[in-house]
C-alpha cells in the first residue's frame, strides 16, 4: 500500500524534463549497445524496458540476461516494486529517455533491436571482416586437433596455471607424438589455430621438434604464395583498366529513391553509399554485396542501374535461372515505370527471332538494361556503351562462367549480389582483393521462418498443407527428381483432395513452365510440386510454407536458399525439411540439417557459408591439388598463410625460405599475468579472451577487450591488469621489431631483429640524456638499469619507452 502511494504520481511521465541519452544516438553499433547496458550499474533509479510483443521479445530478454539483467514484467509504472531495479512493459515508446523527476530510465525496443541483431549476427564481421582469420578458440574440445604454427598439429589438453618463482602464468597444453607436450603461454595464442578439416580423427599428429612440419609448412607456403600472386594478377589487371567515373545527378537520383515503396534500412543506405563512391572512381568497381534473401539487395542493384543509365551507359543483369530473370524483369519494369528507359530480357523463354532483335538493339544502344541468364555469356553480344554488370546469386555460376565474365567484362563496373557467399569469394574479400559490403538487418516487417526437421509422415504433410490453405496461402513442395515428380503430385492429390496441385520443373517446355509459374504467382492454385528451379530469387508473397522431401540430399546453401523462398511478406512462414529415416542419413547430412535448423533466415547466410566450408572441406573450392596440401595444415592456417602472402606481394616483397607468419617475440617481465579462475570461472571463456588479446592489432582493441572484461566480470585483478599491459607491450614490440624483452625491477634487456623499425634518433637522444640508465651491448641489443617500486610503474615505463622508440620513425 505504501509502495503504491509513493509511486502514484509516476503515471504521469515527465516528458517535459526528458533527456535523450547521447549514447542512444548510434545504438546500431555493438560497443554503444554495450555502453547502454553497462550504464545500468551506475544508474540509481529504476530502468524500464519498453518492449513489443513479437518474435524478438524472448530474444531480447535472453540477451539482457547476458548482462545480468532480469527485468520483471509490469503492466504499468504503478506496479513498480521498490526492491527491484529492472522491469519491462509491453508498450511502444518510440524514443528512449530519462524521466529525471521520477528517476526512471525508459529504454525502447527500437533502440535495443538493431544492436541485438548486430550482436547476434554480424558483430565479428563488422569489427573485423577477416571471418576466417579471427578464430574462436573457445570452442576447443579436449583431445581434438590443434595447430601451433611453429610446431605443427597436436591435440588440445586444456589450460593450466604454472607458478615459477612466485610468478603465476596460464598456459595452453598441446600434446604431440611420442607423448611430448608443449606449454604455450597465453600471450602467444596468436600462434595457435584450430584444425577444422574433417574427419578430425584422421588428423596427423606431428613430432615436437621434428623436421616434417617445418618442411611441409614451407612447401605449402610457397604454393600459397604462387596462388596469391595469381589472384592478385587477375585483380591488379582491373585496377590498371580505365573505368568510367559515373557522375551523380543528386536531384534525379533522389527522385528515383523516393519512388521506392519501402523505407530502406540503415545497412542498405550505407552499402549504397559505398557503391556510389566506387562508381564515381575511374577504376572499375568490383564489389560483393552480401545479404540474406529479402534483405533488399535488388533495390541496391536498381539504384546502381539508374545511375548507369543516367550516364548513358548500358546495364546487364546476369542471373542463374530463367525464373529469376522473369522476376527481375518484372521488378525492374515496375521500379522504372516513371522513366522511358528500355528494359528487356534474354532467356530460353524468348524465341530465336526475339533473341536476334535483342542482340541488334543491344549493339545500337536501344536497350538500356538487359536482364538475362548465362545465354548472355555464350552469345557474342556487342554492346553500344556498357557500363555496369550486375551478377545475382553468383554461387550458382560455375568456374567456366566466371572465366568468361573476367574476359568479357573486366573494363566495366561489377556488382555481385549473394545471399550465401561461397567461401572462395569470401576469401577474396578477406584478403582485400574484392570489396565487401554487408546488409545484415532485415526489413522491420519480416518474421523469422520457423524451421522443422522431421521424418517423412503423410499425416504431417497433410496437416501442414491444409493449415497454409486455411489462411489463404500457398505451398512449395520440393521434390528434385523429375522422373518421379508426377507420381509425387498424384500421391499428394490423393492425400489432400482439398488442394489444387500443379507441377513445375526445368525440363518442361518454355510456354508450359511460364504458364504454371504465372498461375502460381497469381494464386490460381495451392501447391506447386517442383524441383529446385525456384531456388534463386523467385518471390511469391502468398507462398509461406515450403516442404522439402529428402532434405538430407541437399547442400547447405541450397537448403538456405530454398527456405528463403517463403517468408517474403509480413505473415509467419514455415519450412518443413523431411528425411526418410534419421538412422540412415550420413554424418555430413546430419551436420547440414543441424546447421540449417540452428541458424534462422535473418543473416544466416554468412554463418551457413562458414559451416558449409567446414562440412565440405576445401576440395570443391580450391581444387583437389590444393586440397591435399590444405588437409595437412588445416584451412585456418591456410587462410593465415594466404593473407601473409597477399600482404607481402602488395608490399613488393619476396617470400623468403625461412619466413614465418609473424616473428616470434619472447617476453620475460617477471610478473604474474593471467585471468584468475576466481575472476572468470569458465576455461573456454578465459581462452576466448586470451585469444582476443593475442590477436589484437591495435591498442584501442586491447582497451575495448579490457572494457568488455570489466563490464562482464567486474574490476580487473592486478594479475589481469598486468596481462593487459603486457599485451600492449607485445603489440608495440612487434611493430618495432623486438626479438625479445626481459626485465625485473632493477635491470632489463631489449634485443631487436636485424630488420627492425627502430627510431634511431630517439634512441641516441635517450642514450645522451640518460647515460646511467642506458647501455649498448651490441648492434641489436640494449640494456637499461633502473629501480622500480612496483610492477605497474615498471610495465608502464617500458610501454611508454617502446612507444617513443616507435613514434616519429620518419623524422
Amino acid at each position: 500500500m505504501t509502495e503504491k502511494k509513493e509511486l502514484k504520481n509516476k503515471n504521469n511521465i515527465n516528458f517535459k524534463d526528458k533527456k535523450i541519452l547521447n549514447l542512444l544516438n548510434n545504438i546500431n553499433y555493438s560497443n554503444n549497445l554495450n555502453k547502454l547496458l553497462s550504464h545500468h550499474s551506475s544508474f540509481s533509479g529504476k530502468i524500464i524496458f519498453s518492449l513489443i510483443e513479437n518474435e524478438h521479445l524472448n530474444n531480447i530478454l535472453k540477451f539482457l540476461k547476458k548482462y545480468n539483467i532480469h527485468p520483471k514484467y509490469i503492466k504499468n509504472i504503478l506496479n513498480i516494486n521498490k526492491n527491484i531495479n529492472y522491469f519491462y512493459m509491453i508498450d511502444n515508446i518510440q524514443k528512449s529517455f530519462l524521466d529525471k523527476k521520477n528517476n526512471i530510465l525508459f529504454i525502447c525496443m527500437q533502440d535495443l533491436l538493431p544492436g541485438l541483431i548486430y550482436n547476434y549476427k554480424y558483430a565479428d564481421i563488422k569489427k573485423n571482416i577477416n571471418l576466417f582469420q579471427t578464430v574462436n578458440l573457445s570452442q576447443l574440445i579436449l583431445n581434438h586437433p590443434i595447430i601451433h604454427i611453429e610446431h605443427g598439429i597436436g591435440r588440445y589438453q586444456g589450460l593450466t596455471t604454472i607458478t615459477t618463482a612466485n610468478i603465476k602464468s596460464e598456459y595452453l597444453i598441446i600434446s604431440y607424438a611420442e607423448g611430448d607436450k608443449l606449454y604455450v603461454p597465453v600471450s602467444s595464442l596468436h600462434l595457435v589455430l584450430p584444425y577444422n578439416e574433417s574427419p578430425i580423427e584422421h588428423a596427423p599428429l606431428h613430432k615436437l621438434g621434428g623436421e616434417e612440419w617445418y618442411k611441409e609448412k614451407n612447401k605449402i607456403n610457397n604454393i600459397i604464395y604462387d596462388h596469391a600472386a595469381y589472384l592478385l594478377k587477375i585483380y591488379a589487371k582491373r585496377i590498371v583498366e580505365k573505368g568510367y567515373p559515373f557522375r551523380i545527378d543528386v536531384k534525379l537520383y533522389q527522385d528515383f529513391c523516393n519512388d521506392c515503396l519501402f523505407k530502406i534500412t540503415k545497412d542498405q543506405y550505407e552499402v549504397m553509399q559505398s557503391v556510389i563512391q566506387d562508381m564515381s572512381k575511374s577504376i572499375p568497381m568490383d564489389r560483393l554485396i552480401c545479404g540474406d534473401v529479402g534483405f533488399g539487395k535488388t533495390e541496391i542493384a536498381m539504384r546502381a542501374s539508374f545511375i548507369s543509365v543516367l550516364n548513358h551507359k548500358q546495364v546487364v543483369v546476369l542471373v542463374p535461372t530463367t525464373l529469376l530473370a522473369q522476376q527481375h524483369y518484372r521488378n525492374f519494369k515496375n521500379r522504372f515505370r516513371n522513366y522511358s528507359f528500355i528494359i528487356n530480357i534474354l532467356s530460353r523463354f524468348q524465341t530465336l527471332q526475339e533473341q536476334n532483335i535483342i542482340f541488334k538493339e543491344s549493339q545500337n544502344g536501344k536497350i538500356n538494361i538487359l536482364i538475362g541468364t548465362h545465354k548472355l555469356l555464350f552469345k557474342q553480344i556487342q554492346w553500344f556503351n556498357l557500363g555496369l554488370l550486375i551478377i545475382d546469386e553468383e554461387h550458382r555460376f560455375g568456374v567456366n562462367h566466371k572465366e568468361i565474365i573476367k574476359k568479357m567484362y573486366s573494363h566495366v563496373d561489377i556488382l555481385t549480389l549473394t545471399a550465401t557467399p561461397i567461401p572462395r569469394t569470401l576469401n577474396m574479400a578477406i584478403t582485400g582483393i574484392k570489396d565487401l559490403s554487408i546488409i545484415s538487418s532485415p526489413p522491420s516487417t519480416r518474421l523469422a521462418i520457423k524451421t522443422f526437421i522431421q521424418e517423412y509422415n503423410p499425416l504431417l504433410i497433410r496437416k501442414t498443407i491444409l493449415r497454409e490453405i486455411a489462411r489463404g496461402g500457398q505451398i512449395y513442395y520440393i521434390y528434385n527428381k523429375v522422373q518421379n515428380i508426377i507420381n509425387i503430385a498424384k500421391k499428394l492429390s490423393i492425400l489432400i483432395p482439398e488442394a489444387s496441385i500443379k507441377i513445375g520443373h526445368g525440363q518442361m517446355n518454355n510456354i508450359e513452365l511460364k504458364k504454371v509459374m504465372n498461375e502460381f504467382y497469381n494464386n490460381k492454385f495451392h501447391v506447386l510440386v517442383c524441383t529446385t528451379i525456384i531456388e534463386s530469387g523467385v518471390d511469391i508473397p502468398q507462398a509461406n510454407t515450403i516442404i522439402i522431401e529428402n532434405s538430407d540430399h541437399f547442400g547447405l546453401s541450397q537448403l538456405h536458399q530454398l527456405r528463403g523462398r517463403v517468408g517474403r511478406s509480413s505473415h509467419q512462414a514455415y519450412a518443413l525439411f523431411l528425411v526418410n529415416n534419421f538412422k540412415t542419413i550420413t554424418s555430413d547430412a546430419k551436420k547440414r540439417l543441424d546447421a540449417i535448423s540452428s541458424v534462422d533466415n535473418f543473416g544466416g547466410g554468412f554463418s551457413l557459408s562458414n559451416q558449409d566450408l567446414e562440412i565440405r572441406g576445401v576440395g570443391e573450392i580450391l581444387g583437389q591439388e590444393q586440397s591435399g596440401h590444405i588437409k595437412k595444415i588445416g584451412f585456418s592456417l591456410y587462410i593465415e598463410l594466404l593473407n601473409n602472402a597477399v600482404n607481402l606481394l602488395k608490399q613488393g616483397k619476396i617470400l623468403s625460405s625461412n619466413q614465418t607468419l609473424e616473428k616470434s617475440l619472447e617476453t620475460q617481465l617477471c610478473v604474474s599475468s593471467l585471468l584468475p579462475d576466481d575472476y572468470i570461472v569458465d576455461v573456454n571463456t578465459r581462452l576466448y579472451f586470451y585469444k582476443k588479446l593475442a590477436n589484437a592489432k591495435k591498442e584501442i582493441q586491447i582497451e575495448e577487450i579490457q572494457a568488455d572484461l570489466i563490464k562482464q566480470f567486474g574490476q580487473l585483478p592486478n594479475f589481469s591488469k598486468n596481462l593487459i599491459l603486457i599485451a600492449k607491450i607485445r603489440l608495440i614490440s612487434n611493430q618495432i621489431g623486438v626479438k625479445y624483452i626481459k626485465s625485473n625491477n632493477k635491470i632489463g634487456l631489449i634485443k631487436f631483429h636485424n630488420d627492425n623499425s627502430l627510431n634511431i634518433k630517439y634512441l641516441l637522444k635517450i642514450f645522451q640524456k640518460e647515460p646511467r640508465i642506458w647501455k649498448m651491448i651490441n648492434e641489436t641489443k640494449i640494456q637499461f638499469v633502473i629501480n622500480f617500486d612496483n610492477d605497474d610503474l615498471r610495465l608502464n615505463w617500458i610501454l611508454n619507452t617502446l612507444k617513443n622508440l616507435c613514434n616519429n620513425m620518419s623524422t
